[in-house]
């Protein structure tokens, strides 16, 4: 529906009497033969309007509210535009539309079938101060075919209550059926307040009468209908958002339920595992130690074998955890800036121990002097372990898998990998390897069968440590997997945490929020990294935190106005709950300045540039 004008100006016809009304000179008019048929005589007319006081009255209607009031019911209750935006935006249009007359139009089709009738009701309106198109159609049938061949496109409907193929209260109810988002005026001779009732009870918006219609009136009931019109159209979508809203939280507060039920469940079989695993781990480890006792070389061949599937069933019980965090969203990272060879150091020992009970070769190759990362070392680790074990699994005989880290070509990105001499992969399955539950046949040292989710959990991690994973492979000459991490240049991981939050959809679409978080007591040095680790806390997935200097750190958060506002408050009671129970005295204050907010779509550069500038020209320190 377009906005309608607004006009308070009175055309002067040859068809209308001195008192405006429209009048149908011909005495065997349609309006004139249906006055007759119901009611035996025309009507006679009480007292006339002058000039003055037409004027005054047309003056107070324009003044009036247009938000459904007129003479014969009250004003609307208020409507939250933010429940319903279209209907809202609509309504502004109008408004700004009543302030300049005669700059839109409406359209309207006219159900008629008096030539005499319709000629001036199509008179009155082209003549008139307001813009209007007008259809006319003489049957029922035919308005309704118009209604299904050209839909949405008429904003009212003047209905005569006397067609030949529809008659009285009948053409209200159809024409509400067929057009249930247009306005409907009723046009007739019928002068009867039960008729008008009951038309307005059946879905139209005014009742007119044909022998006391005014050129004023029909503009006037045409432009109040369609603001009517769209009024009950609120009304009722506002109603539907309700209901809407309540079953949407009594769905919510079931998935809920069956949420916190499906979580239990996994951390429960998680637990009710990692118990005996965790025992036979350390029984297995007590004997192969001859603290009870001492063992020939079988005997230890043996338990090394124990102590690999041992945690080969470890590995699977942190797969299913991670799958069931990732699920849920709640699988954050504590990012922070480390070393690679330390993050290799700490997980190759147990490699070492697993490709030694598979009788393969595993070397290392650490390039000297790389520069440090910014990454979740923990998670990082998973990852190499992960390719580690699949390339133990999949190398050829004799077994050769190479552990590497090098500079990438660019030199923002270290770039970290497994070679092994195993069968390759061929093209079509590179992208399937890295589906959920989803493995190769080709397993030829026959070794423990996971549940395919190793490779889609690192997939997982990668991301999350806003790297990316490479596969180079091709049948018969092994396979190389890689994945790259973040030098610990601060500007540059903020671009890949954009380019990160760029691919996630849930937050391709926000506004991304950058503040300072600052340590204003410069005595507090020391207890700085407690506060680091406080900030880490609040940290929801998709949330970047990085230490600017030894009292200030950067918080990139992909958050609304209100978000925002929400974590702040969370931040400061985290805070106060912190400072109750410290056994070493309480947290210095931390406050925070809000840099501003920019929309990922069209924002990124200014984005990025908030963000250079937000670091201070100190060398960073180490978290």
């Amino acid at each position: 529906m377009r906005p309608y004008p607004t006009s308070t100006a009175k055309t002067a016809m040859s068809a209308t009497s001195d008192d405006g009304a429209i009048r149908n000179e011909n005495p065997d008019s349609g309006a004139a033969r249906k006055g007759r048929e119901s009611h035996g005589a025309p009507h006679e007319h009480n007292g006339r309007m002058n000039a003055a006081s037409s004027r005054r009255e047309r003056t107070a209607d324009t003044d009036k509210n247009l938000s459904g009031f007129d003479g014969r019911t009250g004003g609307d209750a208020p409507i939250h535009a933010s429940a319903i935006d279209e209907f809202a935006d609509r309504a502004a249009d109008a408004t700004v539309s009543d302030a300049r007359p005669g700059t839109e139009k409406l359209d309207v089709l006219l159900l008629e079938d008096s030539p005499s009738d319709a000629a001036l009701i199509e008179k009155a309106l082209a003549e008139g101060a307001c813009r209007y198109t007008l259809r006319r159609v003489a049957r029922f049938r035919e308005g309704v075919q118009l209604l299904h061949d050209t839909p949405a496109s008429f904003d009212v409907i003047l209905a005569d209550l006397s067609l030949p193929d529809s008659f009285g209260l009948d053409t209200v109810r159809r024409l509400r059926d067929e057009a249930p988002n247009t306005a409907i005026v009723v046009l007739t001779s019928q002068d009867s307040d039960e008729v008008a009732m009951q038309s307005l009870y059946h879905g139209a918006q005014d009742f007119l009468v044909k022998d006391r219609l005014t050129f004023d009136a029909l503009d006037r009931a045409m432009r109040y209908a369609v603001q009517r019109q769209m009024n009950g159209q609120m009304r009722r979508l506002l109603a539907r958002v309700r209901d809407s809203e309540r079953l949407l939280e009594r769905k919510n507060r079931r998935l809920r339920r069956l949420y916190h039920t499906a979580h239990r469940f996994v951390d429960n079989v998680s637990h009710e595992f990692r118990t005996p695993l965790t025992v036979m781990k350390e029984y297995v480890s007590l004997i192969a130690e001859g603290l009870v006792g001492p063992l020939n070389d079988e005997q230890a061949s043996m338990l090394e074998v124990v102590s690999d599937r041992t945690d080969d069933l470890n590995n699977m019980v942190d797969d299913l955890l991670d799958v069931s965090k990732l699920d849920a969203g709640i699988l954050g990272a504590s990012r922070t800036y480390c070393q690679v060879p330390r993050i290799v150091d700490h997980v190759l020992p147990s490699l070492e121990r697993k490709a030694r009970v598979k009788q393969v070769s595993l070397v290392t190759d650490i390039a000297p002097d790389l520069p440090d990362v910014y990454c979740d070392p923990d998670k990082v680790g998973r990852v190499i372990v992960n390719l580690t074990i699949n390339a133990v699994k999949f190398c050829g005989e004799p077994g050769h898998v190479r552990l590497w880290a090098r500079l990438g070509d660019h030199g923002h990105d270290v770039e970290i990998g497994v070679t092994d001499n195993g069968p390759g992969i061929e093209a079509e399955s590179l992208d399937i390897i890295f589906r959920r539950f989803k493995q190769l046949r080709n397993n030829p040292r026959g070794s423990t069968k996971g549940v395919g989710l190793g490779l889609n959990i690192v997939k997982e991690l990668v991301q999350l440590n806003l790297g990316n994973v490479h596969v180079d492979s091709a049948p018969g000459e092994g396979s190389t997997f890689s994945f790259t991490v973040p030098t610990a240049d601060p500007q540059h991981v903020v671009q890949c945490f954009v380019r990160h939050l760029e691919r996630q959809p849930r937050t391709a679409r926000r506004r991304v929020a950058l503040v300072v978080a600052r340590i204003d007591d410069e005595t507090a040095g020391p207890m700085a990294d407690d506060v680091s680790a406080l900030l880490t806390y609040l940290l929801r997935r998709d949330d970047l935190l990085l230490r600017i200097d030894s009292l200030r750190w950067l918080l990139v958060l992909p958050r609304t106005a209100v978000g925002l506002d929400q974590f702040l408050s969370r931040a400061e009671n985290v805070w106060r709950k912190a400072n109750r129970n410290r056994p070493y005295g309480p947290l210095p204050a931390v406050s925070y300045e809000r840099v501003g907010a920019w929309p990922l779509s069209d924002g990124r550069e200014e984005l990025l540039e908030a963000a250079r500038q937000s670091f201070a020209p100190t060398e960073v320190a180490h978290a």
